[in-house]
C-alpha cells in the first residue's frame, strides 16, 4: 500500500485501530471495525475447588462484556476457562466460537470437550477482514504444556496496529523471540506483573520470618520478569494484568503473605505502563490515550471488608464429604495406584520424594524419580523422611478427591489447597509436574 492509500473509515463507532477495554484480572476484549474477541472471560466465584474470589467484584458480569464475535481462552486454569460462565454467556448473547491454541496434548480441548463446550484450535493465522488473530502456543517440550498468548492485529489502510497479549506465560528466549518474528512492532502489550500461587503462603508457617522476606522477593522477582519482557517487546504502552484475586474460606489468613502486587505498583518502574481502570478502563491502538485508569492501591479496608464476606465459604470438598467420614478413605490403595501411574508420566530424572500425611498418623512416600524402583512405601511418624523431599498437609477429603481426580493437583497448588515444606526449599519443576499425574 501507498503512502495516498485513504484509511478505513470507522464502522459503528468503532476506531481505524485496536480497541483494549479492560474488565477484571485477564478478562480483556479487544475491538476492530471487522471482529471483537473477549478473551478469557472468568466471573464464577469459588474457582480452584472454592479458593478464589474476586476483588474488586463484577456485579454484572454478563453486561460489562457485552457481546462477542471470538472467545479466546488462553489455557485452562479456571480463571481463564470458566465453563459456567460462558453457557451463561452463551444463553444470553447465543453462542461464540472459542478459540485455543494448539497443543500436544491439549488439556483445554479435552477438558471443554468433558463439558460439553465446542472449541477450535487455531493452528494458522485467522484472517478477518483487515485484522488477522494469531495464537502463540507456549511449547517447553513438557507434556505440561498449557500456556499460550494472541496477537491481534489490523491493517488501517496506512499502517499496521498491534495488540499482543501474553497472560501468565513465563517466558523464556525462545518464546519472547517467536512473539517479536509474529508480532512486529506492537502498541499495546498486556502482560503478567504478578505471580499468583502457593507460595510462599503455604510453604511457611504464619510466624516464620522468611515468609515476609519470600513475599517480597516473589514480588521483586516478577517486577523483574515483567521488565525483560516489556523491554525485549517494546511496546509503546505496557499494561499489567491478570492473577487479580483473593482467597476465601478459611484460606483468608493467608493473604496477606502471598506476595502478590497491586497493579499500580508497576507505574513506579514502567513509564510506558498503564493500569486500566476495572470493568471499562480501555485505550486504543490510534491515539494510546486511556479513557479510564486506575492509579492508587486498592484500599486495605476495602479488601478486608470483602473478605470477611467470604471467609465463611466452604471448600468444594466440605460440602461432598463430612469430616466424620474421612476415616473410610481407602487413602493408601489409591495412593499406589496412582502412584504407579505417576511413574509412567514422570519427567523427573532423579530421586524427589513427596511425603504424604495419612489420617492415621502414618507418612506415605512416592518417589517421582520415573525410574525408582519402588515408587510408594509407608513410614511410621517417627521415620527419618528422605531427601530431597516435599511434605503435603492436606485435609484427607482433599486428598481423596485428588487422587480420584475430581480434583486437580495443578488446581490445588494455584488454589493454595495444601501445605508444602520443602527440604530443602529448592523447586523441582519436573517434580513438580510429577504430581499433576498422580491419579488413578
Amino acid at each position: 500500500m501507498t503512502s495516498e492509500t485513504p484509511a478505513i473509515v470507522p464502522a459503528d463507532g468503532v476506531p481505524p485501530a485496536i480497541v483494549v477495554r479492560y474488565l477484571y484480572s485477564a478478562c480483556v476484549k479487544t475491538i476492530t471495525p471487522d471482529v471483537s474477541v473477549l478473551h478469557d472471560p472468568w466471573f464464577t466465584e469459588g474457582v480452584y475447588d472454592g479458593s478464589w474470589f474476586q476483588y474488586p467484584r463484577i456485579e454484572d458480569p454478563i453486561g460489562a462484556t457485552g457481546d462477542c464475535d471470538l472467545i479466546y481462552v488462553s489455557h485452562v486454569h479456571p480463571d481463564h476457562y470458566d465453563p459456567l460462565f460462558l453457557s451463561q454467556y452463551f444463553d444470553f448473547y447465543g453462542e461464540k466460537e472459542i478459540i485455543v491454541a494448539d497443543h500436544t496434548p491439549n488439556h483445554l480441548a479435552g477438558k471443554m470437550k468433558v463439558d460439553g463446550l465446542k472449541c477450535t484450535v487455531l493452528r494458522d493465522v485467522r484472517k478477518l477482514g483487515n485484522t488477522s488473530v494469531h495464537i502463540l502456543p507456549h511449547k517447553t517440550g513438557s507434556i505440561s504444556d498449557i500456556d499460550s498468548s494472541i496477537i491481534i492485529k489490523f491493517f488501517d489502510g496506512r499502517r499496521q496496529h498491534c495488540v499482543v497479549n501474553t497472560n501468565d506465560i513465563i517466558f523464556d528466549g525462545a518464546m519472547i523471540d517467536a512473539v517479536k518474528k509474529a508480532s512486529g512492532d506492537v502498541d499495546v502489550l498486556l502482560c503478567g506483573y504478578t505471580g499468583a500461587g502457593p507460595y510462599p503462603q503455604t510453604y511457611f508457617d504464619a510466624g516464620d520470618p522468611r515468609l515476609a522476606e519470600a513475599a517480597k522477593r516473589k514480588k521483586i522477582e516478577f517486577f523483574e520478569r515483567y521488565r525483560a519482557l516489556t523491554q525485549a517487546i517494546g511496546a509503546k504502552i505496557n499494561i499489567p494484568f491478570a492473577g487479580q484475586y483473593i482467597l476465601g474460606g478459611k484460606l483468608v489468613s493467608l493473604n496477606g503473605n502471598r506476595g502478590v502486587a497491586d497493579a499500580v505498583e508497576v507505574l513506579e518502574l514502567d513509564r510506558n505502563a498503564v493500569v486500566l481502570a476495572d470493568n471499562g478502563g480501555s485505550i486504543d491502538t490510534l491515539t494510546c490515550r486511556p479513557t479510564a485508569v486506575r492509579t492508587e492501591k486498592y484500599a486495605s479496608a476495602a479488601i478486608a471488608s470483602r473478605e470477611e464476606e467470604i471467609k465463611g465459604r466452604l471448600m468444594d470438598y466440605e460440602r461432598l464429604i463430612a469430616a466424620s467420614e474421612t476415616d473410610q478413605l481407602p487413602l493408601k490403595r489409591l495412593l499406589a495406584a496412582a502412584a504407579r501411574k505417576a511413574r509412567e508420566r514422570s519427567e523427573c530424572e532423579t530421586d524427589y520424594y513427596f511425603v504424604f500425611s495419612l489420617p492415621n498418623g502414618e507418612f506415605a512416600i512416592v518417589n517421582a524419580n520415573k525410574s525408582a524402583p519402588n515408587v510408594l512405601q509407608f513410614a511410621g511418624k517417627d521415620a527419618v523422611l528422605p531427601e530431597p523431599r516435599s511434605e503435603i498437609e492436606t485435609d484427607p477429603r482433599y486428598l481423596f478427591g485428588l487422587l480420584t481426580h475430581v480434583y486437580h493437583w495443578n488446581n490445588a497448588e494455584v488454589g493454595s489447597q495444601y501445605n508444602t515444606r520443602r527440604t530443602p526449599n529448592v523447586l523441582n519443576r519436573s517434580a513438580q509436574s510429577f504430581l499433576n499425574y498422580l491419579t488413578v
